[in-house]
């Protein structure tokens, strides 16, 4: 993030500059606080001269490396990193540097495994009493979060969290990884203790909004939500909770929009399919709910929500034998599973009419988790019946 704080000294060092042109150490000063400061275009030309001056030890060439990573030069950083990394000159001391910067392109990249094998030297081989850089850390954490390790990830933030060497802002990345391993306990205090510290640390933000979301405190989840995507709006998981968000205040339209602007951004996330069905189903898009459960099931064929999702969706279109064969799918994965219930009993008949809905809806939906806190029933009721687009 830029720095306001930098452009007083940024000024100052220039002026200095323009004395001593050819002093390196300056030089190296001006353009560490240029790219603090976010401005790439004045870095640029300090990097420039420098190297005109002949500087290419190895600060400087790893300087090159953040100004390309800072405008967006992506595989080219990458390149130059990974020199570095090679060369047998560099001080043992720059390796972990090099580690941290090799594994946020790894994850820029989409590449989590990459990343989780770069830092593992440097982070999990570290004892939990020992101190550990907290950029680190909370590369370490979202490598793994973005990975689908939520066991290790938790595991490791629970380590050091006993021993008092969790970083705030690795604590909120931590309360994201408790968070989609139901643990909103640990939720709820990483994303406390990140805030308290860091007040705009994003998956902190996230963590604490779903803390509220899951008590059905839709007023404390929503600012919460809003900051997270003022700082960036290209987070679909910001997205995807203020659609559920959106869901307990009945903005059905609005909550079809959030989900749809979080699957463009996190397509494989089934949770955010399970949200967008259950929408459709409230706007009565029936054709929409049942291709958002099918898409949740070409992700992962072995969760019986996704199921009797698909199942709910099929009974109310009237496709009586797909739905049957969904239920039976859904139940076999979990004889309790209580949409696939809700199906079966839609299409016995034993909901003819509102009132036999309703009665049905209290005595097979109201103990089922909705998938934001609270229950399927809370979702269905007072629904307004939207027709299909």
């Amino acid at each position: 993030m830029a720095s306001d704080d930098e452009g007083p000294r940024l000024d100052r060092l220039e002026d200095y500059l323009r004395l001593d042109p050819c002093n390196c150490a300056l030089l190296a000063e001006a353009f560490d606080a240029a790219l603090r400061r976010g401005d790439a275009t004045r870095a640029g030309r300090h990097l420039r001269d420098a190297q005109g001056f002949g500087a290419a030890d190895a600060a400087w060439r790893l300087r090159e490396a953040h100004w390309l990573l800072a405008v967006q030069r992506i595989d080219e950083a990458r390149d130059a990193l990974r020199r570095l990394a090679a060369d047998a000159d560099v001080p043992r001391s720059m390796q972990p540097a090099l580690a941290q910067d090799l594994a946020y392109v790894a994850l820029r990249q989409g590449d989590p495994a990459l990343a989780r094998a770069t830092l593992a030297p440097h982070a999990a081989a570290v004892q939990p009493t020992e101190p550990l850089d907290e950029g680190l850390q909370v590369l370490w954490l979202r490598a793994l979060h973005r990975r689908g390790d939520l066991d290790d990830g938790a595991a490791w933030s629970a380590a050091r969290w006993r021993h008092g060497g969790l970083a705030a802002a690795a604590a909120g990345v931590a309360s994201l990884i408790a968070l989609d391993a139901g643990d909103f306990a640990r939720c709820d205090a990483w994303s406390a203790f990140a805030l308290a510290r860091h007040p705009h640390q994003p998956e902190a933000l996230i963590g604490r909004a779903s803390v509220a979301l899951a008590g059905r405190d839709a007023a404390s989840a929503r600012p919460l939500l809003e900051a997270a995507l003022r700082l960036n709006r290209d987070d679909g998981r910001a997205w995807s909770s203020l659609g559920f968000c959106q869901l307990l205040e009945r903005d059905l339209a609005g909550a079809r929009a959030s989900f749809d602007a979080a699957l463009r951004r996190l397509p494989a996330h089934i949770g955010t399919w399970h949200g967008a069905g259950w929408t459709a189903l409230l706007r009565r898009d029936l054709t929409a709910a049942q291709a958002c459960f099918e898409s949740a099931l070409a992700l992962d064929r072995n969760f019986a929500e996704s199921h009797g999702g698909l199942a709910v969706s099929l009974a109310m279109r009237g496709r009586e034998s797909s739905a049957r064969a969904s239920i039976d799918r859904a139940m076999r994965l979990d004889r309790a599973n209580v949409s696939a219930r809700y199906a079966q009993a839609l299409l016995d008949g034993d909901a003819r009419d509102a009132g036999a809905l309703r009665r049905l809806a209290e005595r097979l939906l109201a103990g089922v988790p909705a998938p934001m806190g609270g229950t399927v029933l809370d979702l269905l009721a007072g629904a307004p019946a939207a027709p299909a687009d």
